[in-house]
């Protein structure tokens, strides 16, 4: 069943996904499994006997989001970019209910076993940061390296501006209002592969449902990492203090960064991401 109101929208928005996503660098190759929750898009590269990489991207982001940084992690890994259930993108929600957390972690735990993975470094952006951490502390056995991307609502609660913002937010924009609120200006004057990005962006926050899953803060008592972490945060983050969020982070054992002056969507910034993210894959010391 199409999550459009209309084919129309739906050829939009997948002309706009396939847009970002021929802005990779590297040879794809797609696979849809099927499974409990539905139909889960995978987007691989890389040498198929290479460690497996998993990413999990940002709010509405899709696979598509990692082209900045895929042609670097694709030399040295078998990435396996996921489009996360129940959010816009090429996964199909056809199946069992989402309705928390715990059943984002189950899918994603059933999507490791329908790739044959057994075990997984696992890095993930904002949304995906906090549903790769999730996913580690219930199956820590499954994931080798971790890396989060400024996740929200996991070593920090959000800014007071960016939940008023989400309590202001239009759930049902058009696709004009949409692309505005996410670059204003003129449509069509920057570099093509961000222009790609914010339409796709834009596609999906005038037609996709909303996901009825809440992320909550999680509990107090992460007192300590079960696997070797790398937590890079946006300097100048609009979700969540950086400062308090390392804190809590480096307490808990991360190795944690944080990138002047960037905002939230840190792959903007990529060589301090690629770097990063790059060296910590590449240590042989004992996980955390």
């Amino acid at each position: 069943m199409s999550a459009f109101a209309a084919p129309e929208l739906e050829a939009a928005y997948f002309g706009a996904y396939d847009a970002v996503l021929a802005h990779w660098p590297v040879p794809v190759e797609t696979a849809d499994l099927p499974g409990k929750y539905g139909t889960t898009r995978v987007t691989s590269a890389g040498p198929s006997a290479a460690q497996s990489l998993v990413l999990l991207h940002g709010y509405s982001g899709t696979s598509g989001m990692w082209y900045p940084v895929v042609g670097s992690l694709a030399e040295e890994h078998r990435v396996r970019a996921v489009d996360i259930m129940g959010e816009p993108g090429r996964s199909r929600h056809t199946g069992a209910a989402l309705t928390s957390m715990d059943d984002l972690v189950d899918w994603l735990a059933e999507t490791f076993d329908l790739l044959g993975l057994s075990r997984a470094d696992l890095c993930g952006q904002s949304l995906g940061g906090h549903l790769a951490l999730r996913f580690t502390l219930a199956h820590p056995e499954r994931v080798r390296r971790l890396v989060l991307l400024d996740p929200p609502l996991v070593f920090a609660g959000l800014s007071p501006e960016f939940e008023e913002l989400g309590r202001n937010r239009d759930l049902h924009p058009t696709f004009e209002d949409a692309r505005a609120a996410l670059a204003p200006g003129t449509p069509g004057s920057g570099p093509a592969h961000l222009e790609a990005y914010l339409d796709l962006l834009a596609h999906g926050a005038a037609h996709f449902p909303a996901s009825p899953i809440v992320y909550p803060h999680l509990p107090d008592g992460l007192t300590r990492l079960p696997v070797s972490t790398l937590v890079a945060l946006a300097g100048a983050s609009e979700v969540h203090d950086a400062e308090a969020a390392a804190d809590v982070a480096r307490r808990a054992g991360a190795h944690t960064v944080i990138l002047p002056g960037a905002g939230h969507s840190l792959l903007a910034d990529i060589e301090p991401v690629r770097s990063l993210v790059l060296e910590h894959l590449r240590r042989t010391d004992s996980p955390a």
